[in-house]
């Protein structure tokens, strides 16, 4: 039996401005340059590295991140990282697909709840870097994606 799949709403970002948000984390540039197009997993590590450092309250301001793919096919072709907010159970591909069902504009708009969130990660974040950079809320794209329920958490970076 395969492990359920859920509809998780939340934040993307694509890889360059990620590159760019983990430098700033940590506070080291000894990544891969953030000029290079090609993405690599030490990146995903860096901030999950840097988000289990935190202390718990601080752990659950910070979300996990998720890779998302431009191409199914080739699982190298990591384009944007995820950031799931919330999921609903999974139905049908229309929610994911279709403006008309009635779970479309759930999960594919941010609620206030969803804005709130974004908005104090990202003041966390200025705040723990000293004030010396801000990231904008524009960076970041609402979205939705079809993967597993959170008790199958071993596809999430923590």
């Amino acid at each position: 039996m395969s492990p359920p799949e859920v509809v998780w709403s939340g934040y993307r970002l694509d890889t360059r401005s990620f590159k760019k948000f983990v430098m700033v984390l940590t506070g080291r540039g000894d990544g891969p340059s953030p000029d290079n197009d090609q993405f690599s997993v030490k990146w995903a590590s860096q901030y999950t590295a840097w988000r289990f450092k935190l202390p718990p309250r601080d752990r659950v301001i910070t979300p996990k991140i998720r890779f998302l793919y431009l191409n199914p096919d080739s699982p190298d072709d990591i384009t944007h990282l995820f950031f799931p907010i919330r999921w609903l159970p999974y139905k049908s591909p229309r929610q994911l697909d279709d403006p008309t069902h009635p779970d479309y504009a759930t999960t594919h708009g941010p609620n206030e709840k969803d804005k709130a969130k974004l908005d104090r990660w990202l003041t966390y974040i200025h705040e723990s870097n000293g004030g010396k950079y801000r990231f904008n809320a524009d960076m970041f794209e609402f979205t939705a994606i079809m993967d597993l329920h959170p008790a199958y958490e071993w596809r999430i970076i923590e």
